[in-house]
């Protein structure tokens, strides 16, 4: 990619999308109306969030498979056998008529959804399976085309039987997870897997799974085929990070380091972390035979998509590693990370004793007879968790303890302690558990824990020590830099030319000193959240210029995850404050007296209630920046149509919002287009706003 020019779009959900045949949950047919729209609008990218099957998840990052498409997406009147069902079979039509009547909901009910579609695919794949002996000529020659496509379908994609059986587990034990099945469904081999495959006991089960996939395949591709002819870029989303209840971490356990799981450090706002359960890549493993696994991702990607976006793109550097069975993240590290030998804090005079003190938490008993009163109860208590060293009232947790997780699950009803005290007795323990000044991370390895300086180890050290340490983290610090900036080349220098889409990533939040040079490297545009993009240790956290962002670019006004533009104006004064200082300020530096100023020089604006009026300027404002691509959340591009008369606006402006990150609800993941498409493509006015504003970027 020597050149980019410069386009814009708008991102979505596909769920999201509504139109006059996909009018209760956005389908994959639905993706043409979408197509539409943006080529009355001039534009040029439609960016979706992932499309993968979560299974009872909403969240679309929480993918129950890498490569299997959401069966919640495909359109069932697009079926062979729904006329026939519909006409034929009550129980049916009135499934389909309940399901319908859910078609003016302002968000979408994602259970009801998933397993209506659910049942009514059952329903026609049985009427396909068992009765097309009641079908026209021409019916019965249509599922037996489709059979011939679905044997073709399965011998085509090799990742697809382990998903059938995977699935078909899923619903023996009633979606529970994997991680609890018996065991001899847990742990398969990829011979055990093919034997279950070839069942024939449980081939029609299998096959029904397969036939979903097949279907969603055929009519995603069939729409992303009309889009691409359209002159549309679609852009996809690619998790970095599988669900640990996922067929891929199942079936193929070798890629994964399983002890590990996937997270962010403790920082302000969040001083224990976030710990979000994923299990973390091998990538020594999957270096081995070329990173095939990734490569097949992207493979599947490109059937549908010209560009794609990597989640979480520092996650390719290094990913912030917790011992599974943390419910925190304080006991991380980084994945790959450099270490401290036991041999060297040997020779900087630290003994045997002063390293296990480091490494170790030392539990005093007075902590816990405190709460009872009672030292030989304490002791019993103690004895429970911990061995005693020698006479001493200190204590270190026995082997048996892995995780925190163990300390939660231990049994206290024998001490006679009422519950409250049972649970203050682990909050005791678990607190010691996190207090070690060194990790151990192998065979005498170690790394510094993250709040060290919090340590009652740390704190008991005297000057020099703490000096001599300090050298030891610094020097390590320095050296990961190294190592990340070599394991994320490795990974792109097999990904990026395997697939002629173009890469995009998600790295906001993290700095990584070596991540922007690597992804100029390999031509991978950046993500600018323009409100996130600003010099935030100046006073008044002036914005950036967007005149001088990096070209490889996507701009946006908002994601996914964070405020829509009109939630943005009306409820962060501050920030709007200083957007609208950092553009007046460019009007009046301008000497072109013909360029339209988008802000009055008389009177302020950031007070006032959000408008189209707001809308437009803050758009066109934005549409100047340097970055090639600029695409909007859809929400932010229906402002510009007139909040009296449209409906595109919600009268809660909270009901525009995708996500709250952070938290697990029904209304999360559920957004929808408050108007179909095809009257979206009858809003002329809004439509003249768009192009206007897509001129400027253009």
């Amino acid at each position: 990619m020597n050149k980019i020019e410069n386009l814009s779009g708008f991102a979505l959900s596909l769920a999201s999308l509504r139109t006059e045949e996909s009018p209760v949950i956005g389908e994959y047919t639905a993706l043409v109306k979408a197509g539409e729209f943006a080529k009355k609008c001039g534009f040029s990218i439609i960016q979706l969030l992932p499309v993968l099957d979560t299974g009872t998840q909403s969240s679309p990052y929480s993918s129950l498979s890498a490569f299997a498409l959401h069966p919640i997406y495909i359109n069932l009147s697009h079926l062979h056998g729904f006329d026939y069902c519909i006409k034929n079979d009550k129980s049916f039509k009135k499934e389909y008529d309940e399901f319908l009547k859910h078609k003016n909901d302002l968000r979408f009910d994602y259970n009801f959804v998933l397993n209506a579609k659910e049942r009514l695919i059952r329903k026609i794949w049985d009427m396909i399976s068992h009765s097309t002996a009641f079908l026209s000529e021409s019916e019965q020659e249509k599922i037996g085309e489709m059979e011939s496509w679905l044997m073709d379908f399965i011998e085509a994609n090799p990742w697809l039987k382990a998903y059938c059986v995977f699935k078909v587990l899923k619903y023996k034990y009633m979606q529970a997870s994997s991680k609890t099945w018996p065991l001899q469904d847990r742990n398969l081999s990829k011979e055990e897997i093919e034997a279950r495959w070839n069942d024939r006991t449980l081939l029609e089960q299998h096959y029904f799974y397969a036939f979903e996939q097949l279907v969603a395949f055929r009519q995603f591709k069939a729409a992303s085929d009309e889009i691409k002819k359209m002159g549309i870029i679609l852009k996809g989303d690619i998790p970095i990070l599988l669900n640990d209840d996922s067929c891929d971490v199942w079936s193929t356990p070798e890629i994964f380091k399983q002890e590990l799981r996937a997270g962010s450090p403790p920082d302000g706002d969040n001083p224990s972390g976030q710990n979000w359960g994923f299990p973390i890549y091998d990538w020594k493993a999957q270096e081995k035979d070329g990173f095939s696994w990734w490569k097949l991702r992207l493979k599947e990607c490109q059937k549908f998509f010209g560009a794609y976006r990597l989640d979480h793109i520092p996650g390719f550097f290094r990913l912030w590693a917790i011992p599974e069975g943390e419910k925190t993240a304080e006991l991380g590290r980084t994945e790959p990370c450099a270490t401290i030998s036991y041999s060297s804090l040997l020779e900087a005079h630290f003994s045997a004793d002063r390293i296990k003190w480091l490494s170790q938490p030392h539990i005093p008993t007075e902590d816990i007879f405190r709460l009872t009163g009672d030292l030989e109860k304490s002791h019993d208590i103690l004895s429970l968790f911990c061995t005693r060293i020698g006479f001493e009232e200190l204590w270190n947790f026995k082997p048996s303890f892995k995780s925190a997780r163990d300390i939660e699950k231990a049994d206290l009803s024998k001490f006679e302690l009422d519950a409250e005290m049972q649970n203050d007795v682990k909050i005791i323990m678990l607190r010691w558990w996190k207090n070690r000044t060194l990790i151990s991370v192998g065979k005498k390895k170690f790394v510094p824990y993250y709040k060290y300086g919090e340590t009652k180890a740390w704190n008991s050290l005297n000057n020099d020590e703490k000096k001599i340490l300090s050298e030891f983290f610094s020097a390590i610090w320095k050296k990961q830099e190294s190592l990340w900036k070599k394991q994320a080349e490795k990974i792109f220098s097999a990904l990026i030319p395997s697939t002629d889409m173009v890469p995009c990533g998600e790295d906001l939040g993290v700095m990584i000193g070596c991540m922007p040079k690597v992804m100029k490297k390999f031509q991978i545009l950046s993500l600018k959240v323009i409100r996130w993009c600003r010099n935030w240790s100046a006073e008044g956290q002036p914005f950036d210029d967007m005149k001088k962002y990096n070209k490889l670019s996507l701009v946006t006004t908002s994601v996914h995850d964070c405020s829509t533009l009109r939630q943005w104006w009306n409820s962060e004064k501050n920030s709007t404050k200083a957007f609208e200082q950092a553009f007046l300020s460019e009007k009046k530096k301008s000497k072109n007296k013909e360029v339209e100023p988008f802000f009055e020089d008389s009177e302020s604006i950031f007070k006032d209630d959000f408008s189209p009026e707001i809308a437009q300027k803050v758009l066109s404002v934005c549409a100047k920046t340097n970055g090639a691509w600029f695409v909007n959340p859809i929400q932010d591009w229906l402002y510009l149509d007139d909040a009296n008369k449209s409906p595109c606006w919600s009268e809660n402006s909270d009901n525009e919002r995708m996500n709250i990150p952070g938290t697990v609800s029904e209304f999360n993941w559920t957004y929808r287009i408050p108007l179909t498409f095809e009257e979206l493509m009858k809003k002329e006015s809004m439509i003249s706003k768009i192009k206007k504003i897509i001129a400027i970027h253009g």
